[in-house]
Parts: C-alpha cells; structure tokens; sequence
C-alpha cells in the first residue's frame, strides 16, 4: 500500500504529545469511570468508526452557481484519491470515497479502482449531479431535473443516474445518492404536488 507520509514523521509529531496525551486520557477515564462508564469500551467503538470523504471535499468544492478553484487543489479524480489516502492515513477512520459525477467520469474505471486501492481505499456511495448544467447536456436543470415539466428533462436526468449506477458498479459501489436539487425559488411558481408525481 502506497503511502503519501512517512509514517516516522506522523510518529516522531505523535510522539511530542504522548506525555499529555496519556495523562488526558487517564483523566477522561476517571470521570467517565464515576458515571459508569468504560472508556476502554468507549475507545473500541470509536475506532471502530468510520466516514466516508467525499470526492468534492479535497477541492474547493461547488455550489449551484459556480466553482472557484484554489491552487494546489486536485485537478482529477485520481488526485482525490491521493489527497483521500492522506486523510485515511492521518485520522484511520476514512477508508472509503465517495465520487461525483459526472465531475469524477473517467474513460477506464478499472484503473481508477486500482490507483484507490494501492492506497488502501475503497469506494462508498456514488453521487449524481443533476442541480448543475454540464456543458455537453442537451437539456437545463434550471428548472428541475426528476420533477421538471419537460419529459425530456426527466429523461436525461434518468438516463445520468442510470449512468452513474453503472459507474458505481465498475468501482464496487452498491449505493447511489441523488442529490435533487428541484425546487422553485417563489410560492406558486411550481405545483407541488405535480412536481412529486412527476419525481415519482
């Protein structure tokens, strides 16, 4: 498993804290020891937790209206990954990625899933984006994907989810999250109702 930091440097900073670590800790269990509770028991169920990073969250990220990249962000899915390793490596509780798409397409997912896993990386939920117009999408999501008016719209937005699914399984995933961003930014432009059935 590649590595990005040197584990004796994570050690020798690790190191400089252990005194007042320790103590801190011993205190801590003191406390909780007088409210019945056993930190040792306590210590096991926290390692035992675990996030998922989200491709987007090693960037700058996005939001509806625009992205503004900063430098030394990652430019691609595989320099994610890499920034991803880092903090699995630094925290031990982040052993999974969540991609995006269609930011986080690539032309050869087999790759992709073994650059991942020479970091010790697996692959979590997959996200579709249907809130943002891409550049080579026929049709805009301006006034909704799933539950837009346009038949057309509610086709392609399907058609990109039943993309990522497949992209998904490619990398191992078994979950697909849609983020649905339909809504209307007035009372009475949409029909709530209509839009929900429309969504279903």
């Amino acid at each position: 498993m590649k590595e990005r930091i040197c584990l004796s440097d994570i050690s020798e900073q690790n190191t400089k804290h252990t005194d007042a670590l320790e103590h801190n800790y011993s205190a801590l269990g003191e406390t909780l020891a007088r409210d019945g509770l056993d930190i040792e028991h306590l210590t096991e169920q926290a390692i035992a937790f675990e996030v998922t990073v989200p491709s987007w969250g090693v960037g700058t990220g996005g939001t509806r209206f625009a992205r503004f990249p900063r430098d030394g962000e990652p430019r691609n899915i595989f320099e994610k990954v890499e920034d991803c390793a880092v903090i699995h490596q630094l925290c031990r509780c982040t052993p999974r990625v969540s991609p995006h798409f269609p930011w986080d397409v690539v032309g050869d997912f087999s790759e992709l899933r073994q650059h991942a896993d020479q970091f010790g990386l697996g692959w979590d939920s997959v996200n579709s984006n249907t809130f943002q117009d891409q550049s080579d999408q026929k049709h805009s999501y301006k006034y909704g994907s799933l539950s837009h008016t346009s038949q057309a719209v509610r086709d392609q937005a399907v058609a990109h989810n039943l993309d990522c699914i497949e992209y998904g399984k490619e990398l191992g995933s078994k979950i697909l999250t849609v983020w649905i961003a339909d809504g209307s930014n007035h009372p009475g432009q949409q029909h709530f109702q209509r839009a929900f059935e429309r969504y279903l």
